[in-house]
């Protein structure tokens, strides 16, 4: 296909645009990232539920995320791919909380339509470490 070159290169950016955006706990450009059905599926843990449904659940769920770790939750992408609508991301996680330390990486595979995301599932690689720290 000759056009999936640049609908995956934009992909990409868009989902590095949502890292940084993270990064900086900025709530409206994340906001624009997500259509507001999107689904993000992650494994229960401790204080976390798990599955979030709707973009105002997602941006609820990073806004507890901070408020857990007040503030230490750092979440580095290390390498990005693409195939298509579907970016995986290979990232490295690192935080405090309640005397606990995280230091773990994991895998998001994004879906994105037409420039958004619709869908996140979330990887752990680690997940003991991972279950442990959110308990």
């Amino acid at each position: 296909m000759s056009g999936s070159g640049a609908t995956e290169t934009q992909n990409i950016a868009v989902v590095r645009r949502g890292y940084e955006a993270f990064a900086k706990g900025d709530i409206e450009t994340l906001k624009g990232l997500f259509t507001a059905d999107a689904n993000w599926h992650s494994l229960r843990a401790g204080v976390l539920a798990g599955n979030y449904r709707g973009a105002q659940a997602i941006l609820g769920f990073f806004g507890q995320l901070a408020r857990e770790t007040e503030g230490t939750l750092r979440v580095e992408p290390l390498t990005m791919a693409a195939s298509g609508d579907n970016v995986f991301v290979f990232e490295h996680i690192t935080g405090t909380r309640k005397g606990k330390t995280l230091d773990t990486q994991g895998v998001l595979f994004f879906t994105l339509a037409n420039g958004v995301v619709t869908e996140v599932k979330e990887f752990p690689a680690d997940y003991p470490a991972y279950s442990h720290f959110w308990s």
